[in-house]
């Protein structure tokens, strides 16, 4: 069977083989994981799409979904000899009704967001890469972000959707009854599901008041240890939205990349706490740090002090190619475990000859630690070799997992953490995991090598 030819005869889609028009597909965000040659679709209807699969699965093709691809653990990168579905095409946006819009998968959470906001409106969801990552991929990573404080991760957003299975048949629940009790929630197993199980083509996503006044507060600790010990007493500011926070040393990264100064000293730990209020109460603060350690930011003026944690990838990523690690621990043990994470990778580094430069910062309220490690200046190619990076990310990990932690706290799984799935669940789980995948792909055709090795159920 020609695939190629008969995926060219599919109306409103258009099909790239040029090397120089699919490097950027076959790539991740990071540059570190790259894909084998492959093949990629662009279809503009669901109809379009549903025909790609049926074209795929007729010839045994896989198929590797694709949004925004800003993952960070090569869920989107495709296998050699696979068809790589990108769903940017799918791009329309609905009416609100009943308090949530529908919106394609090809929908940028940035384009969505201002969408709400002219409605009056937030998404809330506010992830770095928001202009890039796509609704689709979004809740298909059941992404987290700044807000998951107040308004969950992405399944708590979503209200339904409609999804192609990899046969090609069309899963539609975009607007299901609010209160529907008639068996298995179909829509929450795809969310989070990396891909695996369908492709999702449009969100229902549930929409929340947008706030009248938006303030941001930067607080200097002196370490990560002073920084813990005061969450419950910003857990208790009003209006709070969302608990960052960032190394000092990321902080000073961040302002050397924008050749700006930092408005705090940046010898400790930084945390930013924005509230959807403006800030009565400064007296809260002041028990906390001295004014001179404390930095306030109104709605007009939030952007520019918010910078200082928002751009820290961008600054990273000038800087080299990173191992990049997304943890969590329990908030009790983040300051032990992030300090035995650096001496841990450090070490390693070093005894292979490398320095290694962490860069540290993450959602403080629920424990979790994107953890950026960066080869010193003398690195060729500015990167680790393969085998020390996977080297330090075992390292990483396993501390993770000693301190009662998780290997994934937002980004998922993927094809770089696939090792690590039954470290963290257990046998008896990935086997349930494996019955799930079966189910909804019997042929392993979609999207394998994610979540596991040998892309089947």
């Amino acid at each position: 069977m020609d695939v190629t030819g008969t995926l060219r005869e599919i109306a409103d889609c258009s099909v790239l083989t040029d090397a120089d028009a699919v490097a950027g597909y076959v790539v991740d965000w990071t540059g570190r994981w790259r894909g084998g040659p492959a093949i990629v679709v662009r279809p503009r209807t669901v109809d379009a799409v549903s025909a790609v699969l049926r074209t795929c699965a007729a010839a045994g093709v896989p198929v590797v979904p694709q949004g925004g691809n800003t993952g960070l653990v090569a869920g989107a990168v495709p296998p050699a000899g696979s068809v790589v579905l990108s769903l940017r095409g799918l791009d329309a946006i609905g009416e609100i009704a009943d308090g949530a819009v529908t919106a394609g998968a090809g929908v940028t959470l940035g384009q969505l967001e201002s969408f709400a906001s002219a409605h009056g409106f937030t998404i809330g969801l506010s992830i770095a890469s928001g202009e890039s990552a796509t609704v689709g991929g979004a809740v298909a990573t059941n992404a987290g972000g700044a807000e998951v404080l107040r308004y969950g991760t992405a399944r708590a957003r979503v209200a339904g959707v409609r999804a192609v299975l990899p046969d090609g048949a069309v899963l539609d629940r975009r607007r299901p009854p609010p209160k529907d009790n008639t068996g298995y929630d179909l829509v929450d197993q795809l969310a989070g599901s990396e891909g695996t199980l369908a492709v999702i083509t449009d969100v229902t996503w549930r929409l929340e008041p947008a706030s009248a006044h938006r303030s941001v507060v930067a607080l200097a600790f002196r370490s990560l240890p002073d920084a813990v010990a005061a969450v419950p007493a910003l857990r208790a500011l009003p209006g709070l939205l969302a608990l960052e926070w960032s190394d000092g040393a990321a902080v000073a990264r961040v302002a050397a990349h924008l050749d700006v100064p930092a408005p705090l000293p940046t010898d400790g730990c930084w945390v930013f706490a924005e509230l959807d209020a403006p800030l009565s109460d400064a007296a809260a603060l002041a028990e906390l740090l001295p004014d001179d350690r404390i930095a306030v930011a109104d709605a007009e003026d939030r952007p520019r002090l918010w910078r200082y944690r928002a751009r820290t990838t961008e600054a990273v990523n000038a800087a080299g190619v990173p191992v990049k690690l997304d943890v969590g621990v329990p908030l009790a043990d983040l300051a032990g475990a992030t300090e035995a994470i650096v001496d841990a990778v450090r070490g390693i580094a070093g005894a292979a000859g490398f320095a290694a430069e962490p860069v540290l910062f993450g959602h403080l309220a629920e424990g979790n630690v994107h953890i950026n490690l960066l080869p010193g200046p003398s690195a060729p190619a500015r990167r680790f070799p393969e085998e020390l990076a996977e080297r330090l990310e075992a390292a990483v990990l396993e501390r993770v997992l000693a301190a009662g932690g998780t290997v994934s706290a937002e980004h998922g799984i993927g094809r770089a953490k696939r090792a690590w799935l039954e470290r963290q669940r257990g046998a008896e789980q990935v086997a349930l995991l494996r019955r799930i995948k079966a189910a909804w792909d019997p042929s392993g055709l979609l999207n394998p090598g994610v979540l596991f090795e040998d892309g089947r159920g």
